[in-house]
């Protein structure tokens, strides 16, 4: 892009999400509020897909969403035919400006964007955002760089996470139910088989846990409540929760004591509440780091996150537990 135009002079504007998991349209959110406030005239249209999609397709900052027939992520040499035709159909809406912060440097995406765009493509991959391009910036300062270019001086990084009327009395009422007041929130499964806890794993987390001596919520999708209700069956203080929708699943990490995830996108829920959050990562980068100061990680073997060094975990456990001693819990 040779000249980037000041926020103001937009008024078609196509935001491109490269990822379509629900922690990455997450770290995202932000962009959009921050847009509609600073021009409320500007058109916000939003190429997006898999998980991002649900979430975002409600957003009230967002005149328009524009689903791809992707199930969750952007491959290279993929989809190349699908994106063909998508980006020549969003060329004849002659957009002002195309955004990307995302960290999808494929060729067949790149293709996709200067269809939709052509000249008028602004991402993280070219002049002059590249220098806060991945690895060396997580995702939520993409968003920020490419803002403060558009002019948005002081953009807001908080996350947008709407909490349901609906869903706050689901919570409350399961809570009231079970006679439950604080708990710890476990997630026992990420968004890939090798970021998933085993029977194993889990039994011994469940065990360390125990010192809080604070009953353990898992809440997990209907699909899956079969599979999880089997593996729990045996370990006591332990409640198994199927949540209606993912925004039910905000009000859960918003109430809990402190969640126990691996890397998915519970961890940037939890950094939405700045909740203090156990978290295992085995591909952990400066991009999809939590982006919490109070969060605290377990690294483990890349290959399979169940493999890691057992003893670290009691001083990580005292770590939340002196994050707990300093303040209160959300009312």
């Amino acid at each position: 892009m040779k000249q980037i135009p000041d926020i103001h002079q937009l008024r078609n504007i196509l935001i491109c999400r490269g990822e379509g998991t629900l922690g990455d349209a997450l770290i995202s959110s932000c962009c959009y509020r921050n847009i509609k406030q600073a021009n409320a005239q500007a058109q916000i249209s939003v190429v997006c897909f898999g998980t991002g999609y649900e979430f975002l397709k409600d957003n009230p900052y967002i005149d328009q969403i524009i689903k791809l027939p992707i199930p969750k992520h952007i491959h290279p040499n993929q989809r190349w035919l699908t994106l063909i035709g998508y980006g020549l159909k969003l060329r004849r809406c002659k957009f002002d400006l195309v955004l990307d912060s995302s960290d999808k440097d494929y060729k067949n995406w790149r293709l996709f964007k200067w269809l939709a765009g052509g000249e008028r493509v602004l991402d993280c991959f070219t002049s002059p955002v590249k220098p806060f391009g991945a690895p060396h910036k997580h995702g939520s300062d993409h968003e920020q760089a490419i803002l403060k270019l558009l002019g948005i001086a002081n953009p807001d990084k908080s996350y947008d996470l709407p909490i349901r009327p609906e869903d706050q009395q689901e919570v409350q009422t399961y809570l009231h139910a079970h006679q439950l007041d604080k708990f710890i929130l476990l997630n026992p499964s990420g968004s890939t088989a090798k970021r998933r806890f085993s029977p194993k794993t889990l039994g011994q987390l469940c065990s360390l846990l125990g010192s809080f001596s604070l009953p353990i919520v898992v809440a997990v999708s209907p699909a899956t409540h079969a599979h999880w209700q089997a593996v729990f069956e045996n370990i006591p203080n332990v409640h198994l929760k199927s949540t209606r929708s993912l925004f039910e699943l905000f009000e859960w990490v918003r109430r809990a004591e402190f969640v126990v995830t691996p890397d998915t996108s519970v961890v940037h829920i939890a950094a939405g509440f700045q909740k203090p959050t156990l978290v295992f990562y085995n591909t952990l980068s400066v991009y999809n780091a939590p982006n919490n100061p109070r969060a605290v990680i377990v690294e483990t073997a890349r290959e399979d996150i169940n493999r890691f060094d057992w003893a670290l975990v009691p001083p990580r456990l005292q770590e939340i537990q002196t994050l707990l001693s300093q303040t209160t819990k959300t009312p």
